[in-house]
């Protein structure tokens, strides 16, 4: 596994190469610019100022070195992450029910398969609450040095309440970004910050915000292959 990782950063000179992220954040998460409450906005638009400043870190970088800006993103082991923290940790002066913190999990699949640079997603959310989020979008992944990565990501999904908070309609569109640690088996550690909302599509749209810790292991190694 290790070997395959070396040599996947030999054969392609990515890793500092975050090229034109933008588009893809604005195709899948330009929709929460819609609308939304004030601190909703407010919420998106540290994150998509977080992730424009760190594509641009790494555009700037690769032009100061003479690397291709438009190269294609390296191949990389299908992940499989798991993570455990809050849901809705800025609560709102709302009184609708179940906006409160409460715990979540968190399963996702980190396809190997490059579109581009961005890799596909595709995960499930549960709160203690019963609510239920299921989506898949894109992620890109900037490496500062070789270990570590800064991932904005962007996805749209079905989102089912249960007993916890209501966010206004059944399609939410979900933007975050992750900072990791990447060890040399492939696997990662880090911390993710996401909003969700549905920019302005239901009578509503609260919003709101997830903090975890995850833990993205190559399924190479989670089969002992």
């Amino acid at each position: 596994m290790t070997a395959r990782l070396e040599a996947s950063r030999a054969a392609v000179p990515w890793r500092r190469h975050p090229g034109a992220a933008l588009l893809a954040l604005a195709v899948l998460g330009g929709a929460v610019l819609a609308p939304a409450p004030a601190r909703a906005d407010a919420d998106f638009n540290m994150i998509a100022a977080a992730s424009l400043a760190v594509v641009g870190a790494g555009l700037i970088g690769d032009h100061i070195r003479g690397n291709d800006v438009w190269a294609e993103g390296p191949e990389e082991p299908f992940r499989f992450a798991v993570g455990a923290g809050a849901h809705n940790v800025r609560i709102d002066n709302e009184t609708d029910r179940g906006n409160e913190t409460v715990s979540m999990v968190r399963v996702e699949a980190r396809l190997p398969e490059k579109l581009w640079r961005f890799t596909p997603i595709a995960g499930l959310e549960v709160t203690d609450r019963g609510a239920v989020y299921a989506y898949g979008g894109l992620a890109l992944d900037v490496f500062f040095g070789e270990r570590f990565v800064v991932t904005p990501n962007a996805a749209a999904g079905y989102y089912s309440a249960g007993e916890g908070r209501d966010l206004g309609y059944p399609l939410e569109f979900r933007t975050g970004i992750e900072a990791a640690y990447q060890f040399g088996n492939g696997s990662r550690l880090g911390v993710a910050y996401h909003h969700i909302s549905n920019a302005g599509l239901g009578d509503r749209n609260p919003g709101i915000e997830t903090l975890t810790l995850n833990y993205a292991l190559p399924l190479d190694m989670l089969f002992g292959r």
